[in-house]
């Protein structure tokens, strides 16, 4: 059993601009934390980002960055919308330089974290494919690079956000046929978090998608996709995600309530195949109370 952070990691002058230098530092200082407080996968806190998209979806061939809206799917947070005015292409390496400074100094494997391409389709303007399917399909494509980039940087964790799916699960069929896509060639392990909603409507169809290492799942605001896991049988190989701890509020989960979670779900793969994490993006919260969440994640993991 692994614990983990799916997303970023809070750091005091946290909306401030700050230079490379400072950024540098910061990572360091983020990754220390996480490591502190006894997680065996970190991110590099995500602290380079000003918002869940604009990172990497404006360093793609085609697009550009609009004005900053609020609403991003699952969490609810500001965004800058991007905007597509022609064909979407992948030149070169967007997180890898990230990645490796973040990896180097950590004593814990790093994963890195992207907004997936059915997601991105649907809070972008499209000025050149007029065809939702289409835009998303060379999201997909562009970002299938980005992943074998990074894979082929050293990174064996590959975590892709997909909030949006869990408000029109009428679309997974597209949204099988766009994981295909991103998934190919790629041998590290993915994995597909999915915050804000459960996952009813969707199971077990999501846990047999091709080339899916892991299934993280917010089992805060989405609590009834826990029962749904004893309802059909997991792929052996399937790594599942249990986000159990809150990014919205900064009560602290004890280890036991996390454990009591944990224990009361029904059809669960074995321990080596379960990653205890988070529900949603700690980024809100002071640092002290995100590291004490992370830490009580840690215990649970110890506890089990």
């Amino acid at each position: 059993m692994l614990a983990t952070n799916n997303g970023s990691f809070p750091w005091k002058g946290a909306g401030v601009a700050a230079d490379g230098a400072v950024l540098d530092r910061i990572t360091r200082e983020v990754i220390e934390a996480q490591t502190r407080a006894g997680l065996d996968l970190v991110t590099d806190g995500l602290v380079r980002r000003r918002d869940p998209v604009s990172h990497v979806a404006g360093q793609l061939e085609g697009v550009t960055l609009g004005d900053a809206r609020g609403g991003f799917p699952g969490s609810g947070a500001t965004y800058r919308m991007p905007i597509v005015a022609s064909e979407v292409a992948w030149r070169r390496p967007i997180l890898n330089e990230d990645y490796l400074f973040a990896r180097e100094g950590s004593p814990r494997p790093v994963k890195p974290v992207l907004v997936g391409p059915y997601t991105l389709a649907r809070v972008s303007e499209d000025r050149a494919y007029s065809d939702p399917m289409a835009l998303a399909m060379g999201l997909a494509i562009a970002l299938n690079l980005e992943l074998k980039a990074l894979q082929a940087a050293g990174a064996a964790w590959l975590q892709i956000d997909e909030p949006a799916i869990l408000q029109a699960k009428e679309d997974f069929p597209l949204f099988t046929r766009l994981w295909e896509v991103l998934g190919r060639g790629v041998t590290a392990t993915l994995c597909l978090h999915l915050e804000g909603a459960d996952i009813t409507g969707l199971y077990p169809g999501i846990a047999r998608l091709k080339r899916l290492g892991c299934l993280s799942l917010d089992c805060v605001a989405g609590k009834a996709s826990l029962p749904l896991l004893g309802s059909a049988t997991l792929p052996g190989t399937l790594k599942i995600g249990l986000g159990l701890v809150d990014g919205h509020t900064p009560r602290v989960e004890t280890p036991g309530e996390i454990l009591g979670t944990l224990r009361s779900a029904e059809g669960l793969p074995p321990p080596d195949n379960i990653l205890l994490g988070t529900a949603s993006d700690l980024g809100a919260l002071p640092p002290e109370v995100a590291f004490a969440k992370l830490e009580s994640l840690a215990r649970a993991r110890d506890l089990a």
